[in-house]
């Protein structure tokens, strides 16, 4: 179960497709005592599981720019989970999503010390990472990529795919790929109306978003050595059909993939993020198996549930992960003429996936290659 944990709103950028674009100037955070009410009740939770040893929860300190909070404030943060999960033979994890313009030595120090795994976001091309005064934020970042690397931190990235970028999304590869950094594709989503209105002159359709995929996915057919993600999903989804393999359904109510806490404690699922609908309760008020246990939380799952009835009527039901459909944000869900919704992204780049498995050796040979885990840490960065 992964915890996305939004400890503060506050950024050193006003990037234009921002979610929390509204509050990105607000200096409040968690409070420790609120963490420390979190973490009571999260032991609490697991150690009520049937086998407690199965859960070992992923913490995403999130925000904003989480690498702005004080280090001693993150070191509290550590403590918090030594005290609780540490002290219980809990296994964990924490990884830290930076927008990467900002990165002192000290910082480059802290993330070495408290062992946090490194997530940045860095789209490579289109413009729309700016600073408050609207500078564009490239020439740090790439200077800090290489830092890094320099200092033998590896990590992984994220780039938002929208109408600006989405041409040059095989030089964004190429970029990655030759530092050995795995990456996550993110196609430009929206949340709310107020959203749609700011960004949707950036958005792109489903058939621009399966064109990049699968022009990426040739081209790391033929040269890569990272893991894409969406991409590696939809191959292990067709590899998985083809040699008639099976996994679970995906139940929310039995183990929920990933939960959103905002900076009030609020918590929400991904899909509903933010939305009333989505609010299962309040982390800082209520312990986690209270929520679990009340009809607030059983009505998200029913929406999610209700959901995946797209799932369970596709071909490759089980043998994908389901989450395309079952956590899809609003501006993911796709309807046909009669209403119902459709899985418009990830049935059909399966679909190309199985074609390409069955058509090349390099695609067969390609989930091999997953095996590698990369460790960028002899790098040179260049733009390509």
């Amino acid at each position: 179960m992964h915890f996305i944990i939004k400890l503060s709103k506050l950024c050193n950028l006003r990037c234009n497709y921002c979610y929390e674009y509204a509050e990105l100037a607000n200096k409040e955070r968690m409070s420790l005592d609120n963490l420390e009410f979190f973490f009571r009740g999260l032991v609490e939770y697991i150690n009520s599981q049937p086998h407690p040893e199965e859960f070992k929860p992923h913490f995403i300190l999130h925000g904003g720019e989480p690498l702005l909070l004080p280090l001693d404030y993150l070191h509290s943060f550590i403590k918090l989970q030594e005290k609780y999960l540490v002290s219980r033979g809990i296994e964990y994890s924490n990884s830290v999503q930076s927008n990467l313009v900002h990165l002192p030595q000290r910082t480059i120090d802290l993330l070495k010390e408290l062992n946090l795994h490194l997530g940045i976001s860095f789209d490579v091309f289109g413009n729309q990472r700016v600073d408050i005064k609207g500078k564009d934020s490239q020439d740090k970042v790439l200077s800090n990529i290489q830092r890094l690397i320099d200092n033998q931190i590896p990590f992984g990235a994220i780039t938002v795919l929208h109408r600006q970028n989405y041409q040059n999304a095989l030089q964004t590869y190429d970029f990655y790929n030759q530092l050995g950094i795995d990456y996550r594709i993110l196609p430009i989503f929206s949340l709310d109306s107020e959203t749609d209105e700011r960004v949707k002159h950036l958005a792109l359709s489903p058939q621009e978003i399966i064109q990049v995929y699968q022009q990426v996915a040739k081209k790391q057919f033929a040269s890569g050595t990272i893991k894409i993600y969406p991409l590696y999903d939809y191959f292990t989804a067709a590899s998985r059909y083809l040699s008639k393999q099976k996994i679970a359904e995906y139940n929310p109510a039995k183990r929920e993939w990933a939960l959103i806490i905002n900076i009030n404690g609020d918590i929400y699922n991904d899909g509903e993020a933010y939305l009333p609908q989505g609010l299962m309760g309040n982390i800082f008020q209520q312990s986690l198996t209270e929520i679990f246990a009340s009809s607030q939380y059983q009505k998200v799952c029913n929406i999610r549930t209700k959901r995946t009835l797209t799932c369970r009527q596709c071909a490759f039901d089980l043998t994908c992960n389901q989450l395309p459909i079952a956590e899809a944000c609003p501006s993911e869900r796709i309807y046909n003429k009669t209403g119902e919704l459709i899985c418009a992204i990830a049935k059909p780049m399966i679909e190309f996936m199985i074609r390409e498995i069955e058509a090349i050796d390099a695609a067969q040979l390609l989930l091999k290659s997953y095996n590698h885990i990369s460790n960028p840490v002899t790098a040179k960065v260049t733009l390509v």
